[in-house]
């Protein structure tokens, strides 16, 4: 079974040519939750199927219990190529449209430079096939043979 996830409208300051004159933007926007080794907490971030890795703000790992101290580092890119410096921590992340659930171990990346989390590819798209619909503003997500979890 698929996941089936509503862009989330946010309004802009202007009117939108390429999109009619609308004054909002449809984003793949969704809500995942992390589950570290002291909490669990529902955070939203945008599909994004140009990052190289899952990357969170800096600042929620230490929502979640995860300690950054002699954490793997590395460096990712977003997808207007922009690197990124993160620090990586294994945790779950858990999925739901409200009928269906998937949760699944995965290495993220925290960066202090990240203000909203981006599921890219390592840790989340990669166990996923998305469709995205522009027409009806949602996104089907699959689990695909990659999948590591329940």
């Amino acid at each position: 079974m698929s996941l089936l996830f509503r862009y989330k409208v946010e309004p802009v300051p202007h009117a939108v040519l390429s999109l009619g004159g609308r004054w909002s933007r449809p984003r793949p926007i969704i809500s995942v939750s992390v589950i570290g080794p002291t909490s669990t907490r529902p955070i939203d971030g945008r599909l994004d199927t140009g990052a190289d890795d899952t990357i969170f703000p800096e600042r929620f790992a230490a929502l979640i219990g995860v300690d950054l101290t002699g954490a793997p580092r590395g460096q990712a890119t977003t997808a207007d190529m922009t690197p990124v410096s993160v620090r990586y921590a294994h945790v779950a992340l858990r999925l739901t449209d409200g009928v269906e659930y998937r949760e699944w171990p995965a290495w993220v990346g925290f960066s202090p430079k990240i203000h909203r989390p981006l599921f890219g590819f390592a840790g989340f798209l990669q166990f996923f096939t998305a469709a995205f619909h522009g027409d009806r503003e949602q996104v089907e997500l699959t689990v695909n043979s990659l999948y590591p979890g329940t």
